[in-house]
């Protein structure tokens, strides 16, 4: 999560051979450790990118936006199903025994079920959730979206699952596919199926997301390209000046704030960035009103100059102790 780490790792075996094992390479274990086999992302990120998709809902667009821009990481659009494949495989191989457990704590199952279907000729990604519970159940690769499919790989040990826990069926709630509908009507007649809110209002809310990732973007682009300026500058001021420490900290701030993403529907990234610098921008205004910046004006030049702000950002409260 700290962004790229490159390492190097030497594998060695016999010379000899004649050796029984010297068809045997033995590589790092520790280098072996800091990512899943063939692989070149560590859990951590792996987990994480689980957790946007499935916990969030977020799409590969948005989680792809987070990785490059956010952690500064190189990779495709394709990589994320990848890397969502790889969270499913965690994520099963740690489940059996959890869900048994923690299904003895509800009587009727409320089953949300979320899929991903990419290019026709890949798998489609499914999970599938007990709400009450947060729990997730099944998380599967499927060859194909169709009814059938998802009948036999979800549903079926779904059903059998709830008859061996003794559970009945409270409902179930998808993003309203119409492959996932019909196969609830075939295999849970009369269970209630509801479309996910949080589908319907991230569909609601699209253009004025959309709206706001433009907003941010264009506001990372031009504060990156100026920062990187002020920064230099900053580093050029004598070691022993004491604001040197102070606009320093701003220009962190300022990187900090840049890093900031959105959750659609109602978590609006462009927003928070704006808000922050705003905030950014009034702190400064605050510390050459009250003179404990520079009298030179060397501060305002540094970080207000080189990054212009709207004048309307700066008209903040001079009462505020900020």
């Amino acid at each position: 999560m700290d962004g790229p780490v490159h390492v190097t790792s030497w594998g060695y075996g016999c010379p000899n051979p004649d050796c029984p094992e010297a068809k045997q390479i033995y590589r790092s274990f520790e280098a072996e450790a800091l990512h899943l086999r063939k692989r070149q992302f560590g859990r951590d990120v792996i987990v994480q990118v689980g957790y946007r998709r499935f916990w969030y809902h977020q799409t590969v667009g948005e989680i792809h936006d987070w990785l490059t821009e956010d952690l500064g990481l190189t990779l495709s659009q394709r990589q994320i199903l990848n890397l969502i494949g790889d969270f499913l495989a965690l994520l099963r191989a740690a489940q059996p025994a959890k869900v048994r457990a923690q299904l003895k704590g509800v009587k009727r199952l409320l089953i949300g079920l979320d899929g991903m279907q990419p290019e026709k000729v890949n798998a489609c990604l499914y999970i599938v959730r007990e709400l009450q519970l947060g729990l997730t159940l099944l998380a599967e690769n499927l060859d194909e979206s169709s009814d059938p499919t998802i009948s036999t790989g979800l549903l079926e040990p779904l059903k059998e699952l709830a008859k061996e826990m003794g559970l009945s069926w409270h409902g179930i709630v998808s993003d309203a596919q119409d492959s996932i509908r019909t196969a609830v009507a075939k295999e849970l007649p009369g269970v209630p199926h509801q479309a996910c809110q949080s589908h319907c209002l991230r569909k609601a809310g699209e253009l004025t997301f959309n709206a706001d990732g433009n907003m941010k973007k264009r506001l990372k682009a031009t504060y990156r390209q100026r920062l990187r300026r002020v920064e230099q500058r900053i580093e050029r001021l004598p070691e022993p000046d004491p604001y040197r420490p102070v606009l320093a900290d701003y220009a962190d701030a300022m990187q900090a704030t840049l890093l900031e993403g959105g959750v659609a529907p109602f978590e609006l990234g462009g927003l928070r960035v704006f808000d922050d610098l705003t905030g950014l921008a009034g702190s400064l205004a605050r510390c050459q009103k009250k003179g404990i910046m520079c009298s030179s004006g060397v501060c305002s030049r540094l970080l207000i100059a080189d990054c212009p702000l709207p004048a309307k950002w700066l008209n903040c409260a001079a009462s505020d102790n900020g």
